[in-house]
């Protein structure tokens, strides 16, 4: 077969994400020349916004955290009016009632059974070795007790990631329940909670038609000349320590200058040419990847629940998370209307994960009368969405196993890592855009690149 050779930029972003944008973006505004490839038939990877009938979904509960204000200045001019304030609380509901997440010390004394607070207050009072843990469940167990880390993370864990929370790596807490002070809760529990604010962990921005206006207002900057949709990379071929050629669609061969990559490095060791070393496919092979079905049911009612999100720790329900959009902008849904989305994980041999959609509305619709009724009468539009390879599983030594993989990519001189599945990260997206604007700025002040 022939191969097409073609003459690029001095940039090649690989992936159309919110990562590869924020580098297009912030190249676009220094002068610089690059190119972004996109394998899909559009950008914005999963922080897009879809639209079912009349009402708008993202593919996840996204939203914008007011964490860095240089960032959120500048998505504040990409936006402009259509950037709201939201303030809409997330809740657990278990043993048929609602209580806050992140976990709050004083929703937790109000909420439980008095003998189930003293079983935790006894269990907490008791000494234990902190940060011996090797594994999340057994972090959970040290931190908490066993009857907290049951009621609401060893369960929820198991079904989010598919796996036994004793073989989960202690990152998987990430710092959702940092607050959890168990001191204080013995002292709330014991003397009498405490005057203090109401705080609700549910502050964020939004815009007003969904995530995917960010991926919008990027791509308006960058310029549509610039962003090549069912651009797929075949082949990284390298030689001498860096990146010399990239195979568009197996058959266009471009030259290279300064490849950034936030393709999945699992992906991206699979196709460079020549193969990496026999450890390297190695640790490519032992990540697992969870996928996600969506089920989204548009609704003819006003409002399902108060939640930005409400998760669903009990084995009884299939899924894990129901997101209302419209609670993160009336935008999103007609005013007499909303919709619902159910969050379902699964690895691909999982029975979900092939079922037809009519088998999945079957089985989440089940489970939503367990938690509140919805006549059939009220659906008004119903879809189901797979997304493949959601999130990586992050085992224990899994971290290890990554490390080693960006340190061998991390060889190539002419190679910039940026991005979620790329570094295998939990970001967000003002972590994306600090990213990006960083990894254009190096590049100039280096003199990798010029101006155009």
């Amino acid at each position: 077969m022939s191969t097409k050779v073609v003459k690029n930029p001095e940039i090649q972003i690989l992936g159309g994400g919110p990562a590869g944008l924020a580098v297009g973006y912030y190249a676009q505004k220094l002068g610089l020349n690059f190119a972004i490839f996109e394998a899909s038939d559009e950008v914005g990877g999963n922080c897009r916004t879809l639209r079912q009938g009349d009402f708008l979904f993202d593919t996840g509960a996204h939203r914008v955290h007011d964490k860095d204000p240089d960032i959120t200045r500048e998505i504040k001019d990409l936006l402009g009016d259509d950037l709201h304030e939201v303030s809409a609380p997330s809740e657990i509901y278990s043993g048929r009632d609602f209580f806050r997440f992140p976990l709050q010390l004083g929703n937790l004394v109000s909420r439980l059974q008095c003998k189930t607070l003293m079983r935790i207050a006894i269990e907490n009072l008791g000494w234990r070795r902190p940060g011996t843990a090797n594994n999340f469940a057994a972090m959970a167990m040290e931190r908490y007790g066993p009857t907290l880390a049951n009621l609401f993370l060893l369960n929820y864990s198991r079904k989010l990631w598919g796996v036994d929370p004793h073989t989960l790596s202690t990152d998987v807490s990430g710092g959702r329940l940092k607050g959890l002070d168990m001191k204080s809760f013995l002292r709330e529990l014991l003397l009498g909670q405490q005057k203090h604010p109401d705080h609700l962990d549910g502050s964020f921005l939004y815009p007003k038609y969904g995530i995917g206006m960010v991926a919008d207002r990027l791509c308006a900057t960058i310029g549509p000349e610039r962003i090549r949709t069912n651009y797929r990379v075949s082949r990284l071929v390298h030689g001498a320590g860096r990146i010399e050629r990239v195979v568009i669609n197996d058959d266009i061969e471009m030259g290279v200058s300064n490849v950034v990559n936030t393709l999945p490095l699992t992906l991206s060791a699979k196709i460079l040419d020549p193969p990496p070393p026999p450890e390297v496919l190695a640790a490519v092979d032992a990540v697992k990847y969870r996928h996600m079905v969506l089920c989204v049911f548009g609704l003819d009612r006003a409002s399902f629940t108060p939640n930005a999100s409400l998760y669903f720790p009990e084995a009884e329900f299939p899924f894990t998370r129901i997101y209302e959009p419209k609670n993160r902008s009336v935008g999103m849904a007609p005013a007499d209307q909303t919709a619902i989305v159910v969050e379902w994980p699964c690895f691909d041999d999982d029975p979900v994960w092939s079922m037809p959609a009519a088998e999945v509305r079957g089985a989440v619709w089940k489970a939503l009368q367990k938690f509140q009724v919805i006549g059939e009468g009220e659906v008004v539009s119903f879809g189901a969405y797979k997304l493949p390879f959601a999130y990586p599983v992050l085992e224990v030594g899994f971290a290890d196993r990554i490390e080693g993989l960006v340190r061998y990519f991390r060889t190539f001189d002419n190679l910039h890592l940026t991005g979620r599945s790329s570094l295998f990260r939990y970001v967000h997206m003002h972590d994306l855009l600090r990213a990006g604007r960083d990894l254009v700025a190096d590049l100039k002040v280096h003199g990798r690149v010029a101006h155009r």
